[in-house]
């Protein structure tokens, strides 16, 4: 049987030591200072190889040499990462998750997962979840601390990932944690609230979805921005092209915390009913120099926490909705954990 290249060749001697490893065609290795035990560089896919080894016994003659052959899996598809959140060198808000999204979906969840490392320069407790055949993310089960240097390894290069399917490649990337930055968003007060470093900053006057249309609680984490966002209602589940309610406009910064429709963003056209009523389709509305304020202050990954509707934010409503799910039920997400 063809072998996966997920792991080096070993070459071990009982009773004796290595004196000489060969492998054709050439392949690199280190034998440690035992001398009982060589390994070698990574193998490449779809290559037979021919390992020739020779020792001596613990008396100094000569040991039995191996000689043999074997051939690694030349697999039709691959496993690629399709993108990474964070992304690498990126500086985030204390609330972001790491993402990996792979191409295809993934068959053998543990096989993958358990090629997969957070390592953090403080000590974090976190976890692992599928959030879908596609997407593995982790997030500390409290938010970040300030500061925290974070390194993921995905070492998947020739890990079996179920279904033929192989993984095609190892990927490393780095982020850091910005400052604890947090925004709260009260819809029966109508004001967001921020925060920086546990200390109150600024309490902006808002205006939020109404009764039909609510802004749904629970922690939004913000991860996109535009200067200029084109909205229209008919994207996400809204009324309709000639239907009443119906928009399609362009407004000024824009900060996505939702991917089910949901942003901070100006709207000049609700000033007088901000910090007074609910007007909106489910966005935040926030007066022009509130909204230009809120859009430079935050930071990607930073929490937006909604209270006060009766309607939750869950994880149908975009892939950012971690802080949606308790953490016991978030670790059973895990396929080494919980199996999935």
């Amino acid at each position: 049987m063809d072998v996966a290249p997920a792991e080096p060749l070993v070459v071990s001697a009982t009773g004796g030591r290595l004196t000489s490893v060969t492998v054709t065609p050439a392949l690199s290795g280190t034998l440690d200072p035992t001398g009982t035990r060589w390994t070698s560089a990574s193998l490449a896919y779809g290559t037979e190889y021919r390992v020739q080894a020779v020792g001596v016994d613990e008396g100094g003659g000569p040991g039995t040499p191996l000689d043999r052959t074997f051939r690694t899996v030349d697999p039709e598809q691959t496993l690629e990462v399709a993108s990474i959140r964070p992304t690498d060198g990126q500086t985030v808000g204390v609330a972001m998750p790491i993402s990996i999204t792979f191409d295809a979906p993934v068959t053998d969840r543990a096989a993958v997962e358990r090629r997969v490392s957070v390592t953090t320069s403080v000590p974090t407790e976190g976890s692992f979840r599928w959030m879908s055949d596609e997407q593995l993310n982790w997030r500390p089960k409290d938010y970040w601390r300030p500061g925290t240097q974070v390194t993921v390894e995905a070492r998947l290069f020739g890990v079996d990932s179920g279904e033929g399917l192989y993984g095609a490649e190892d990927t490393t990337f780095s982020f850091t944690v910005g400052r604890d930055q947090r925004a709260r968003g009260d819809v029966n007060a109508h004001t967001l609230v921020l925060s920086q470093d546990g200390q109150e900053l600024r309490t902006l006057p808002a205006s939020y979805g109404r009764d039909i249309y609510p802004t749904q609680s629970g922690v939004h984490v913000a991860f996109e921005k535009y200067e200029v966002k084109r909205m229209r209602s008919d994207t996400w589940g809204g009324p309709a092209a000639g239907t009443p309610g119906f928009y399609d406009e362009e407004l000024p910064f824009a900060v996505r915390i939702s991917n089910n429709g949901e942003f901070v963003h100006v709207n000049a056209a609700t000033v007088s009913q901000q910090g007074r009523s609910n007007v909106s389709h489910g966005c935040a509305n926030l007066s022009p120099a509130d909204g230009e304020f809120f859009y430079h202050w935050v930071q990607m990954g930073d929490p937006v926490e909604i209270v006060g509707s009766s309607r939750p934010l869950t994880t149908r409503d975009g892939d950012i909705a971690d802080w949606t799910i308790p953490w016991e039920e978030y670790r059973q997400g895990s396929a080494l954990v919980g199996g999935a």
